[in-house]
């Protein structure tokens, strides 16, 4: 037991970098972890032999290590809805010339797991591989509107972050555009995550109809609105696409 303590602490502290600074101290570690300084220097040690933390000698702080990013690049190159969503990423580009973003459910988060960005100078643009609920931007609300109900629930039961005025205020509101997105099959999202970004999502289906990523272009809304129509249609056409690639049928 004592050992699957030590593992699971060692997987927690890992997890704190993913939305903290760069670099973390022993003490603040501590803190966050509630565990002694002793058992948090105990763990660093550790991890550091293995490659997976690193210590800054001059600031005499710690971040991520090297390995961490081996095995990222690993998950990747395993990761097949990557490869096989890269054709048809990069053919929605070439028709729309926005952003587009490959997002996947991972337990009770979205990741935006490949994307290409947009030619154009002023432009929008995301952080992949980085957390998010899976409430809070179109792509990731394709995929948490085809989640059975008590997930949702679930999900919506915590505090909800809001990002901009016109973010969802309630889970009522999310859980009727959830409602929404499955009875179209996409969802138009404008200013809820950023103001004056616009972004257009559905999803991607597998063979037993489970929906395995979503798919979303997303731009500066005074660009992305006027060719609103077209976007929408060139999204639809690429997840029936991907979908019946995948063995879905319906």
């Amino acid at each position: 037991m004592e050992v699957l303590s030590s593992v699971r602490n060692g997987c927690k502290l890992l997890k704190i970098f993913l939305d903290s600074p760069k670099e973390l101290g022993v003490t603040e570690l501590s803190k966050k972890l509630e565990l002694s300084k002793g058992a948090v220097h105990k763990l660093l040690t550790t991890l550091e032999s293995e490659g997976f933390i690193r210590k800054n000698e001059k600031t005499k702080q710690y971040t991520l290590g090297y390995t961490l990013l081996e095995l990222g690049t690993k998950v990747l190159k395993n990761h097949d809805i990557v490869d096989f969503s890269m054709p048809y990423i990069n053919r929605l580009l070439s028709r729309t010339s926005e952003l587009v973003v490959l997002c996947v459910r991972d337990g009770r988060d979205a990741i935006y797991v490949a994307k290409v960005d947009s030619p154009h100078p002023i432009r929008f643009t995301v952080e992949s591989f980085r957390r998010f609920p899976l409430y809070s931007t179109s792509a990731a609300r394709v995929l948490l509107a085809y989640q059975p109900e008590p997930f949702q629930d679930e999900i919506l039961s915590e505090r909800l972050k809001t990002y901009t005025p016109h973010s969802y205020q309630s889970a009522e509101e999310i859980k009727q555009n959830l409602q929404m997105i499955r009875e179209r099959g996409y969802e138009i999202s404008s200013n809820r995550r950023n103001v004056g970004v616009t972004g257009v999502a559905a999803p991607i289906f597998d063979s037993s109809d489970q929906v395995a990523a979503s798919i979303s272009v997303v731009g500066p809304s005074d660009r992305v609105e006027p060719q609103l129509d077209n976007i929408l249609q060139e999204v639809l056409e690429t997840v029936r696409e991907m979908s019946m690639e995948l063995g879905h049928r319906a």
